[in-house]
C-alpha cells in the first residue's frame, strides 16, 4: 500500500492559475520533482552534414500559361528538367 501524507498547508498558485506547492493527490504522495534538464551530448546538426551543394541558385519566374505549357512540353519530350531546357536555350543564344 502506497504512503499517504498528511496535507496541512493552504493550497499556493502561480500566475497561470497551477497550483505550486501539491505534494500529494487524494492523499497519495506525488512522484520527486525530476532532475533539471540537461541537453544531450550527441546527435545533432552536425558540421558538413546535409545535401552538398551543386551551385545553382532557386529563381521564382511568371510565365504566360502559353509558354509555360511549351516549356514543359519540350521538358517533357527530351527527358529534362524544365531548368536544363532553359539553361540550354540561354547558353546557346549567348
Amino acid at each position: 500500500m502506497k504512503k499517504r501524507s498528511e496535507n496541512n498547508e493552504a493550497p499556493q498558485f502561480d500566475a497561470e492559475g497551477y497550483q505550486i506547492n501539491m505534494k500529494d493527490l487524494n492523499g497519495e504522495l506525488l512522484p520527486a520533482p525530476a532532475l533539471e534538464f540537461q541537453p544531450l551530448s550527441h546527435g545533432g546538426a552536425r558540421r558538413g552534414a546535409g545535401r552538398k551543394s551543386i551551385g545553382r541558385k532557386p529563381v521564382l519566374l511568371r510565365l504566360s500559361p502559353p509558354v509555360l505549357d511549351r516549356l514543359r512540353a519540350k521538358a517533357k519530350a527530351e527527358h529534362k528538367t524544365m531548368s536544363e531546357v532553359v539553361e540550354e536555350r540561354l547558353e546557346t543564344n549567348r
